[in-house]
């Protein structure tokens, strides 16, 4: 149980530091005006640090109750390079979708362009690495397998489950976007919806198998690289 808590402890300092930098980068992106914005720097990092803490501490009690895992040691090397492979992926379908395919059927994507930043870049790692995967993948998925282990009464459970869990997870991410994609372009268009439903989806996929098959900390190292790839390389290029 020390072990849980020095985890979770360190997991939500580095959140609550994503969502310090993701209120920083909001200043600059959002279109909406903000009051007070040393409020909502404080509102922002503290809640990153308390969902962190909280969601970290039940899913790793959980995963001891599942084949889930932090690191999958004998898979160490090919679940880094996978991970990176992923990750790297990942940043360039995004920013190629926005680039290539999407602004041909939303009128005004181009006027949304991103830019490259370090609050953009410290933002999308640590609180897209630590507090998006602690709340999707270490515990929402293990959630999901841990409750469907004890229903069948057995701790290992058929592939197809595993599945579920990374596609549910994956759909729940990119169904939480609508209101901000709703917000961003003032309607929630058909062509909208599928950017958002794609493009917020396609990470949490190799995350999530990530996870299922090499342990939790190449689901974060993957997300990492992903905004990593986005900021350093793919922004600047197509952008």
């Amino acid at each position: 149980m020390k072990r849980i808590w020095i985890i979770s402890f360190l997991l939500s300092i580095l959140g609550a530091a994503g969502g310090y930098f993701i209120a920083i980068e909001t200043f600059t992106t959002s279109a909406l005006p903000i009051p007070d914005r040393d409020v909502f720097t404080v509102v922002l990092t503290v809640q990153a640090a308390v969902l962190t803490l909280l969601f970290s501490w039940i899913g790793l009690i959980l995963q001891k109750r599942t084949d889930l895992t932090l690191i999958k040691k004998e898979k160490k090397q090919k679940g880094l390079l996978l991970s990176l492979w992923f990750g790297v992926l990942t940043g360039f379908l995004i920013q190629a979708g926005d680039a290539w395919v999407f602004p041909q059927i939303i009128p005004g994507l181009a006027d949304h362009s991103p830019t490259p930043s370090f609050a953009g870049l410290a933002g999308g790692v640590l609180y897209g690495g630590i507090v998006e995967e602690v709340m999707l993948r270490l515990f929402g998925m293990t959630l999901f397998i841990y409750l469907v282990g004890k229903v069948r009464k057995q701790r290992s459970v058929p592939d197809s489950y595993y599945w579920a869990a990374i596609i549910l997870t994956s759909i729940l991410f990119a169904v939480a976007h609508l209101p901000a994609n709703a917000a961003l372009f003032g309607e929630l268009s058909l062509p909208v919806v599928f950017r958002a439903l794609l493009l917020n989806s396609i990470g949490g996929l190799f995350f999530g198998y990530l996870y299922w098959k090499y342990g939790f900390w190449f689901s974060v190292w993957s997300h990492m690289t992903a905004h990593i790839s986005m900021q350093l390389i793919f922004i600047p290029i197509f952008f």
